[in-house]
């Protein structure tokens, strides 16, 4: 094991076991997904549509099963796992439970493991610039009634050095707290403070399978992610509805972003300067990020509140605003989950399309298979790669069925 350097707030480990450790884990969270894109492929050919209860045996609910002479018996039909599921409710848990009723959801974690949550605090503001305390708490409780360990962890934008007084504001810490729950901020510390850590780092490898190209590519230098991230057994992305002043939206593609060394995301070639024009280098990064970080096991995209008018924070204004614009949220009450995070994404921006105004860069086009970031990524194969791939379901959501249209427009 090779120590590199202390410059970033803690070590960088060059470790051929840290890294084994990793690719295993990280081949296991790949074919979990694999599973999930296959089974939400077959129950978008099956045509289950909204309908979360066909499929899989269940029938009309009665059978002759039994040896008590033909006397019909009550079975409760089987629940088909799509690849997406949206639930809506005017409580918010009540409607995350609802989406992830149509999927396979935590079921994939076991007694003993070690899952990491990758919460959105890119800034101190809170939900829904941030990752809903209410909503983690939830995703917590889930995590430890599967038996498993949970740990949350996050660095705010790569200027921002004060990402334990941003999840102070935004309520992160106090959720972490009542529940807890340990809580890492990667990449910077707060003198004095017992809650703030430095965390470990491992260099991820330089080539990415599914990839033509290297990562000098597209990215210059180090891409580093926390050891402990590297050795969790799941990742749990926690990303909310936002659009976003340059890349048109920000949901769990662009969260994942959080997890890598904020001197590796500051170079200027890298994240210093995001290049949004078609064409511009942001979305190939994005995508590159997308294959070579850890793949996500499940992620919770948040609309139960949604940011349908600037963002990623208050600050940051769209172009052609009109006279006296303001940021713009709005209430659609809906939660979305996915193993696939392009597919969670593209349903998120079809949420957005339903929602924000004219001059909002998510609204432009035709189809949201043309938009600049999702183009890239479908085309890298992040996740699903064809419309036919994609499977929603949401009976709880009253416009599902528009929704699932502008997905696949």
């Amino acid at each position: 094991m090779t120590v590199v350097g202390r410059k970033t707030g803690g070590k960088t480990i060059d470790s051929v076991d840290l890294l084994q450790e990793y690719q295993e884990k990280e081949l296991r969270r790949r074919s979990l997904l694999l599973g999930a894109l296959g089974l939400g492929a077959s129950a978008a050919l099956a045509g289950c549509g909204d309908n979360g209860n066909t499929g899989g045996g269940g029938g009309g609910g009665t059978s002759d099963a039994g040896s008590d002479a033909g006397v019909a018996q009550d079975v409760p039909p089987m629940r088909t796992q799509h690849l997406v599921g949206a639930g809506q409710n005017d409580d918010h848990i009540m409607a995350a439970e609802a989406a992830l009723a149509e999927t396979a959801g935590f079921s994939n974690i076991q007694r003993g493991q070690r899952v990491y949550i990758k919460v959105n605090t890119n800034s101190g503001d809170p939900f829904p610039y941030s990752t809903s305390p209410e909503l983690l708490r939830w995703v917590i409780g889930k995590v430890r009634d599967a038996g498993a360990e949970v740990f949350v962890g996050d660095r705010s934008f790569f200027g921002d050095r004060n990402t334990l007084s941003n999840f102070t504001r935004n309520g992160i810490r106090e959720a972490c707290e009542m529940t807890e729950t340990p809580l890492f901020v990667f990449g910077d510390r707060a003198a004095n403070d017992a809650a703030s850590n430095v965390v470990d780092w491992m260099d991820l490898p330089a080539t990415v399978e599914g990839m033509a190209r290297p990562r000098s590519a597209f990215w210059d230098g180090t891409m580093r992610i926390p050891a402990m991230v590297a050795q969790a057994d799941h990742i749990i992305n926690m990303a909310v509805v936002k659009t976003h002043f340059i890349a048109t939206f920000t949901m769990t593609m662009k969260n994942i972003i959080g997890i890598i060394n904020p001197v590796d995301r500051s170079r200027t070639s890298n994240l210093g300067s995001h290049d949004g024009r078609v064409g511009g280098r942001l979305y190939p990064q994005v995508a590159y990020m997308n294959k070579a970080l850890p793949t996500s096991t499940l992620n919770i995209l948040d609309g139960f509140q949604a940011l349908i008018s600037g963002g990623p924070t208050p600050g940051d204004r769209p172009s052609g605003i009109p006279a006296g614009w303001m940021p713009q949220t709005a209430e659609p009450k809906v939660v979305i989950v996915s193993a696939d995070r392009l597919a969670a994404d593209l349903t998120g921006a079809a949420l957005l399309r339903t929602l924000s105004p004219s001059y909002e860069q998510i609204t432009r086009g035709d189809s949201l298979w043309s938009n600049r970031q999702l183009q890239v990524a479908i085309e890298a194969g992040v996740g699903i790669t064809d419309r036919a791939q994609y499977d929603l379901s949401g009976p709880t959501v009253t416009e599902i069925a528009r929704l699932r249209e502008i997905a696949t427009a």
